[in-house]
Formats: C-alpha cells, structure tokens, sequence
C-alpha cells in the first residue's frame, strides 16, 4: 500500500511539473508597453509580438522591427529558422510579421530568437493604403479650348 501511494504521488508530481514546463515555454502575446517600463521582465520568455519590418539584414540571418504604438526597436535573430524559410523571407514583400521566440535583453533593446515568423494580416487602413498603391496612375484628356 505504501508503495502505491509513493508510485502515485510521484506520478501527479511529475505531471504538475510537465503542466508548468508547458506553460512556461508557450509563446505569450505581449503588449510592447510593458516593456518600457520592465524590460527585464522579458529576459527568458517566450513571446510573441506583431510589428512592422524596417530592416532585413543582407545575409539573412536578422530583421528589425518596429511597433509604431510603442516606438519600439525590436531586434530578430532568424538563425533558427531554415536557410529556405529565410531567403523567402528575404524575396517577400512583407510589411508586418507575427514572430515567436525565446526573448533576451541586449543593452536595453529587445531581441527575439524566431521560431516561427508569419506574415500578419494587414489593418484596414494598411488595406486602403496599399490598394492606393497598387492602381495604375489614372491619366486624364483635358480639352484646351484656343481662341484667336
């Protein structure tokens, strides 16, 4: 009797702290303002943030994004990422990305390692804008009337 119990309290303690261990490595959506006022708090975390891309590093193998909100930098390692994923990433036109990672803070500036970075859907004033831009120059005939 004695061992069952010892067998089964053992059991539910390995399996709170797989709970935990699972809990702890899920990308949480954080709000960039948080991170003004504790950037510490962000050290060892995996997070994930939507901003907009500004830079993409010649080799390929980082971006920086921006969160207009917040006017915060933000620094992207892509080096965990496949060698295909990134040259897709280099060829795309993308203007905003969702991206998960592990976060470290170098000199004040947050830096994620991506596990995943995706596309994000565009806002609708982002929509209007860039269907602005992708319609051709409309060319108008005005008559010019000359009188002698």
């Amino acid at each position: 009797m004695n061992t069952a119990f010892r067998f089964t309290l053992s059991l539910f303690i390995i399996i709170f702290f797989a709970g935990l261990t699972f809990a702890a490595t899920a990308g949480d959506k954080v709000d960039l303002a948080e991170f003004a006022c504790h950037p510490e708090a962000f050290a060892g975390r995996n997070i994930e943030v939507r901003a907009n891309v500004i830079a993409i590093n010649a080799d390929g193998k980082s971006v920086e994004l921006f969160d207009s909100q917040t006017r915060t930098r933000i620094d992207v390692r892509l080096t965990q990422l496949r060698k295909a994923d990134r040259l897709a990433l280099l060829h795309s036109d993308l203007r905003g990305v969702l991206v998960s990672g592990r976060a470290s803070v170098v000199s004040g500036r947050l830096t994620i390692d991506a596990q995943i970075i995706q596309p994000a859907p565009l806002s609708n004033e982002a929509r209007v804008l860039a269907a602005d831009e992708d319609e051709s120059p409309q060319i108008a005939v005005v008559p010019i009337a000359i009188y002698e």
